[in-house]
């Protein structure tokens, strides 16, 4: 892979503050402030999860978006899906990202991240619009991809699902690896907060250390 170089300077991770938006969006639905939807909202901040980061380019750079709704959906064949919300910030217009990727036929990348890129996160959950000029990159069968992030799937898409006031996106995973430096741990999402992957369970089994139930 290829780097291109342009840096956001790293954020040290401290329990880092996030706004109260959900990370893969920054807007409410058009009942985003009722007390279910609140109450709904809030449920799901329970639930911890890694940061990933989905990027795609077109004629006027490299575009991404935090998102906390990644999740894998297959193994034969290898695919994993992220949700994008359909509008943007003020409901004015479809969001830049939901457009691109409905748009494409081609790759587009996803990035899970190290703890030390909150501000990476931070970036682009505020910036969803934005092309990723300050942000250092990799390319891969020119697909862009963050740069130190922990691990990394080149996609095509596969398939595009409604999904409410989101759109359920299936990537085909053309290519897929993790980080070369050893060591490196996930930045953790849980309570609007940024975290640090805690320590294993003192009481485990097996070679891949599987939780006892």
């Amino acid at each position: 892979m290829t780097t291109d170089h342009h840096t956001l300077s790293d954020q040290k991770l401290s329990d880092h503050k996030l706004s109260d938006h959900k990370l893969s969006d920054q807007t409410q639905s058009d009942h985003g402030g009722d007390d279910a939807t609140l109450r709904f909202r809030s449920v799901l901040r329970t639930f911890a999860s890694g940061v990933a980061v989905v990027t795609i380019a077109d004629r006027t750079g490299v575009h991404g978006m935090t998102a906390s709704s990644f999740s894998s959906v297959s193994l034969a064949p290898p695919l994993c899906s992220v949700s994008v919300n359909k509008l943007s910030l003020l409901h004015e217009r479809p969001s830049r990202m939901h457009t691109l990727l409905s748009d494409t036929g081609d790759r587009f990348g996803i990035s899970i991240l190290a703890e030390g890129q909150s501000a990476v996160a931070d970036f682009y959950a505020r910036r969803p619009w934005a092309s990723s000029a300050e942000i250092e990159m990799t390319w891969s069968d020119g697909c862009p991809l963050v740069a130190g992030a922990l691990a990394w799937f080149v996609c095509r898409k596969w398939a595009e699902y409604d999904g409410g006031d989101h759109s359920i996106f299936v990537g085909h995973t053309l290519d897929s690896g993790t980080a070369a430096e050893p060591g490196l741990t996930p930045l953790i999402h849980h309570g609007s907060r940024y975290h640090q992957l805690g320590g294993p369970l003192a009481h485990t089994d097996g070679p891949e250390g599987d939780a006892r139930r």
